[in-house]
């Protein structure tokens, strides 16, 4: 009798567990899912000249409503120094920044990059991903200081696995990827570009940054609080 107690309490005990392992969506699984009528909603928005920002709220939507808190696959990402990247192995919150050569950057973003680079050094890690051959992304990633890792992916080579596959055809270039120490997307910024500088558009792409660096930070601090054992008395 007292077996089957036991037994029933630790199947109980394990049902939470389960939910939450089910209850973990992944950013690939979930762009699958709701991109394609994201896109033809955007389309018909735009057909029927519908202003912008309207146009730009249809996909903030999708990524508040179905992206945000979903968890990325492990990547392996190949560097420009050599060697590979795995994600898994990232211990700290990230920032991954999609770009393509064709698309030219202005000197001011490159240096706001690098920039925050430095006053995050230990706490982000700041990740450029170039969709280019690996020559091109290494002359790119000149511009960057030694915060900065450089990563590529030449779709030439075809061998881009299902969740790199995502990032590519999700929400193009330039954009950044906010991940937090679990893996999971805290935001998406869809246009990371510094365009039309002056003092205004400059102070505005900072400030979106370090809003949503700071977003993760915080979120570090409400993890390591959450699993700190509290004192018995």
């Amino acid at each position: 009798m007292v077996l089957k107690r036991l037994l029933t309490l630790l199947f109980f005990a394990y049902i939470p567990l389960l939910l939450a392992q089910e209850e973990k969506v992944y950013f690939d699984d979930a762009l699958s899912q709701h991109l394609r009528k994201y896109n033809n909603k955007s389309d018909l928005a735009i057909k029927n000249q519908m202003p912008p920002h309207e146009v730009d709220a249809i996909f903030d939507t999708l990524i508040n409503t179905h992206l945000r808190s979903t968890y990325i696959s492990d990547l392996k990402l190949k560097k420009v120094s050599g060697g590979t990247l795995y994600t898994e192995n990232i211990d700290k919150p990230f920032l991954l920044i999609t770009k393509n050569s064709a698309i030219i950057q202005t000197e001011e973003e490159i240096k706001t990059i690098n920039a925050i680079a430095n006053e995050y050094y230990g706490k982000v890690d700041i990740i450029i991903l170039y969709w280019n051959s690996r020559d091109i992304a290494k002359r790119e990633a000149r511009q960057y200081n030694k915060n900065v890792t450089v990563v590529y992916a030449d779709e030439r080579h075809n061998n881009f696995n299902k969740a790199l596959s995502a990032l590519k055809h999700s929400f193009g270039v330039p954009a950044c990827f906010y991940i937090n120490q679990d893996k999971q997307i805290s935001d998406i910024d869809r246009k990371f570009f510094l365009k039309n500088v002056n003092t205004l558009t400059k102070e505005l792409f900072e400030e979106k940054a370090h809003r949503g660096i700071s977003e993760l930070l915080a979120s570090q601090i409400d993890t390591a609080q959450h699993n700190t054992p509290k004192n018995h008395r």
